[in-house]
């Protein structure tokens, strides 16, 4: 037998479902300290409340009497799992004051667990409501004081990046390509012949990806190469023709003309 047979049962603190049974719509809140109580509250202009509880007395004689912590515990867990999937159902319910209803674990399997309930008193009923607000507006302190918590909050927490096992060659692979991707480019004129090969990163993906990428960096290379002009072919001088023996010296493709002497007679004769 168990000492603590309440202890059993935390799985069913502070649970709250809602129950819609024809036109009305009732709150059923579940809560466990010296004993496990049944809250109902009926929904509308009415706003009554009717309470049941279980001693650990109740328990015992439901479960057995010499039922180990295991078997507790396991029968508190289906009873939490049966108000969590709205397995409920309001038995003879009537809303005539003083009316005796009950609260149906699992009504449609084979052996239902029935908790009475009694309707309290509108001061109970008052005092009750006010103690569940003031726990609710505790809560929301935590939220920035909303009473309900912000629909766009977000509690996704993304994946741990995936470990590879790495060698130290590709550790070193690794910090280079990241090296190469975070420097900035040098610029260059678009005209100027390239001079030094490009630093090729490499990928962090499969083998192939990084054939693919060195191979397609190589002909771009290729490219700029063909397009750049070459730097070792100089234009050299073209030698001067001599002139041709004989030629004019203002136009050397042409002979010079020859000039006679002009002999004038004396005045003497």
């Amino acid at each position: 037998m168990s000492s603590d047979v309440l202890a059993n049962f935390a799985c069913l603190d502070e649970l709250t479902q809602v129950i819609y049974q024809g036109v009305y719509r009732f709150v059923v809140i579940s809560t466990v300290s010296d004993q496990w109580t049944i809250n109902l509250g009926l929904s509308g202009p009415e706003g009554r409340w009717w309470r049941g509880s279980w001693t650990e007395a109740n328990i015992l004689k439901t479960v057995g009497s010499k039922s180990s912590d295991k078997l507790l515990e396991a029968f508190a867990e289906k009873l939490a799992e049966t108000l969590i999937q709205g397995e409920l159902h309001v038995s003879d319910w009537s809303a005539e004051e003083g009316a005796k209803i009950k609260l149906t674990f699992g009504p449609s399997s084979k052996k239902p667990l029935d908790i009475p309930l009694v309707e309290i008193t509108s001061v109970e009923a008052a005092s009750y409501t006010t103690d569940v607000l003031l726990d609710i507006a505790l809560q929301a302190q935590s939220r920035k004081c909303h009473l309900h918590p912000d629909q766009f909050a977000t509690t996704y927490v993304s994946p741990p990046p995936r470990t590879e096992k790495a060698t130290p060659n590709t550790t070193a692979s690794t910090n280079d390509a990241t090296h190469s991707r975070s420097a900035k480019p040098i610029p260059r004129d678009a005209d100027s012949p390239i001079s030094e090969k490009p630093t090729l990163p490499v990928a962090s993906g499969s083998n192939q990806d990084q054939q693919r990428e060195i191979k397609a960096l190589k002909a771009e290379l290729a490219k700029q190469q063909q397009r750049a002009p070459s730097t070792d072919t100089k234009t050299k001088p073209t030698a001067a023709q001599k002139p041709l023996k004989g030629a004019s010296l203002a136009n050397p493709n042409k002979k010079a003309r020859k000039y006679q002497a002009i002999e004038f007679e004396s005045d003497e004769e």
